[in-house]
Parts: structure tokens; C-alpha cells; sequence
């Protein structure tokens, strides 16, 4: 079971609004505060509540064109630090994962239909980069 007193914790609080992006050199989730865009630890999994999938365009089409990574897409969203409960109330089918990759799909879209997601009530960003949500 999970401590949130942890030091990994520290800098974060219920309900805090946070960036979320996958740091690919890292394999894990970069977290910044929305407020400041300073980065405030970096995390293996997390919840978010009223999360929104966001791409900056010009960052993508800066990949595109220079054929490098940056960072350009994120969720923004609630920090939750009830995970626990979460991952145990979840039925998981009603989990749907999300997929961004700039070269193949200009937003976050549903990894089985590829339909655009644009928010959902809640997130889940587990492990390697994968990113399940409910609703909308």
C-alpha cells in the first residue's frame, strides 16, 4: 500500500493542478505545477481528476521539422492522492487508454479508435508512459 506522507510526496497536495508529460530519458512522469511550470518531482504513477489532453501545435510541428523530441504535449489536471482507493474501486473495463505520438496523431486520441480525447474525469499514468482514463 502506498504512504503519500513519502518524501516522493512532498511537494505535492490534494487537489493541486499539475502538468503531467513522460520524460523519456527518465521512464517515468515529469510533474510541474501549473501555477509556477516548475518542475516538483518526478513520478511512476499518478491520478489526475478533471484532466484535459493538451498539445502545443508549434511544439509539434517543431518535431516534425527538426525530427527531434521536446516537450509539447501534456495533462493538465487535479492531483488525487487517493490511489489506492481508486484502484480498487475501477472496474477495469471501463479503463480506455490514451495515445500521443506527434509523427502519427496531432492530439491524444483512444488507443482502439484513435478518436481525439480532449478530457476525462479521471487519469491514470502508470509505469512506462501508459496513460488510461474514464469518461468523456
Amino acid at each position: 500500500m502506498l504512504d503519500f506522507d513519502d518524501q516522493i510526496y512532498r511537494n505535492f497536495h490534494e487537489g493541486q493542478t499539475i502538468l503531467v508529460a513522460y520524460h523519456f530519458y527518465k521512464k517515468c512522469f515529469s510533474v510541474r505545477d501549473a501555477q509556477t511550470k516548475r518542475i516538483i518531482g518526478y513520478l511512476d504513477f499518478l491520478v489526475l481528476k478533471n484532466a484535459q489532453f493538451i498539445v502545443s501545435q508549434a511544439g509539434r510541428a517543431r518535431v516534425l521539422r527538426e525530427n527531434r523530441k521536446n516537450v509539447h504535449a501534456y495533462i493538465r489536471g487535479d492531483f488525487d492522492s487517493g490511489l489506492q482507493n481508486h484502484l480498487l474501486k475501477i472496474d477495469v473495463k471501463q479503463l480506455k487508454q490514451a495515445y500521443y505520438n506527434p509523427y502519427k496523431t496531432d492530439s491524444f486520441v483512444n488507443k482502439e479508435s484513435f478518436q481525439p480525447i480532449l478530457s476525462s474525469n479521471m487519469v491514470f499514468c502508470i509505469g512506462k508512459g501508459e496513460v488510461y482514463y474514464i469518461g468523456k
